[in-house]
């Protein structure tokens, strides 16, 4: 079948019509780089940092069970760098797979990595992991507390909102930022 598509998408390159040739053209690349998914677990699991970025870039493109699979295995590389930017990656699919995987996660790191997760984890919209989220409105590291702000401004009941809003006059701004900003999520539905 993936021949055929090919062909397909080699007809539809020569469209006279530019948007039907980027389309193609697009779709083209998505299909190679799934050929090419043995090349770039290889990649991430022992390529240099330039490769494995390279990788966890092309998967989150990819997108789809393969994409996906890929993105999943980068979150136990050794560099916050790349588990960070497959958290980041994996937070447009909110699957339940992907959930565990991200919530498995959060004891084990700290920083932006951290960070990355509570955010994905805030994006989700699961109502049920706004009260889990909670406690890192406390955490020592601002940038950790500004993204369960947010986070939390996306789950939050009616006591959840009273945690954020206390935080309106957290010492970093960054905090306060980001209180500002989820402050904009409120609805009249949630508290």
């Amino acid at each position: 079948m993936i021949e055929r598509i090919e062909e397909a998408l080699k007809e539809l390159m020569a469209d006279p019509a530019a948007p039907v040739r980027e389309a193609a053209a697009g779709a083209m690349d998505k299909t190679r780089a799934k050929r090419s998914l043995e090349a770039f677990r290889e990649r991430i699991r022992g390529g240099s940092q330039e490769d494995k970025v390279r990788a966890v870039q092309a998967a989150e493109e990819i997108g789809g069970a393969e994409g996906i699979s890929l993105l999943l295995e980068a979150l136990s590389d050794g560099t916050e760098e790349i588990r960070g930017a497959a958290v980041r990656a994996l937070a447009s699919h909110p699957t339940p797979a992907v959930l565990k995987a991200l919530w498995e996660m959060v004891p084990k790191e700290k920083g932006v990595v951290l960070g990355n997760l509570i955010e994905a984890l805030g994006a989700s919209g699961r109502k049920e992991l706004g009260p889990h989220l909670e406690k890192y409105l406390g955490h020592p590291d601002p940038e950790v507390r500004a993204k369960a702000a947010l986070a939390g401004s996306r789950l939050a009941e009616a006591p959840g909102w009273e945690k954020i809003l206390a935080l309106r006059s957290d010492p970093d701004p960054e905090v306060r930022a980001a209180v500002a900003m989820g402050l904009g999520n409120w609805t009249s539905s949630r508290g």
